[in-house]
C-alpha cells in the first residue's frame, strides 16, 4: 500500500502536464488548421474569439490585426506545412508555443500564448513574425560570443 501511494504521488505531475498539454492543443488545433486550410483572412479574431482576452480588444482593432495578418501573409505563396519549435512556460498558469509556418517564399513565425486565471485554460495572444532570419542571427552572436578571443601558444 506504502509503494502504491509513492507511486501515485510520483506519477501525479506527468498525468496533470499530460491533461494540461491536451487541452492547450485543443486550442491550438483549430487556429493552425485556418493556416492548412487557407483560412487566413480572420485569423486574429478566431483565435480570441472564445478568449476573455477579446472583451478588452475593440472590434476595429481585432479587424485591422485580422487585416494586418491576411495582408502579410498573403504574399507568402502557397503554404505547405507547420511545425512545433518550441514552447515554454509557466505550469498550470501560462504557456507560449512558437510554429514555423512554411510558406513558397519564405517561413514565417507564429505564436500562440495560452493563460489559465482559474479553471480553464485559453488563448492569450497570436502573434506573427516574418523575420525568422533576426531570430537565428541574434542566436549566432551569442554563439559567437561565446568563442571569446583564443589564447596564442
Amino acid at each position: 500500500m506504502k509503494h502504491l501511494l509513492i507511486t501515485i504521488l510520483l506519477l501525479a505531475p506527468f498525468f496533470t502536464y499530460a491533461n494540461e498539454s491536451q487541452q492547450i492543443d485543443k486550442l491550438a488545433k483549430p487556429i493552425l488548421d485556418l493556416f492548412s486550410k487557407n483560412e487566413i483572412e480572420h485569423v486574429a479574431s478566431k483565435a480570441l474569439e472564445h478568449s476573455s482576452v477579446s472583451d478588452y480588444i475593440s472590434k476595429a482593432d481585432l479587424i485591422q490585426t485580422d487585416s494586418q495578418f491576411h495582408g502579410y501573409l498573403n504574399v507568402l505563396g502557397k503554404f505547405y506545412s507547420l511545425q512545433l519549435i518550441h514552447q515554454q512556460g509557466i505550469e498550470g498558469t501560462y504557456s507560449t508555443r512558437w510554429y514555423v509556418l512554411k510558406y513558397q517564399r519564405q517561413p514565417a513565425l507564429i505564436s500562440l500564448e495560452f493563460y489559465k486565471a482559474d479553471d480553464e485554460w485559453e488563448v492569450h495572444s497570436i502573434n506573427l513574425k516574418l523575420e525568422l532570419d533576426d531570430y537565428l542571427e541574434e542566436r549566432s552572436k551569442i554563439e559567437i560570443g561565446k568563442l571569446g578571443i583564443k589564447k596564442e601558444n
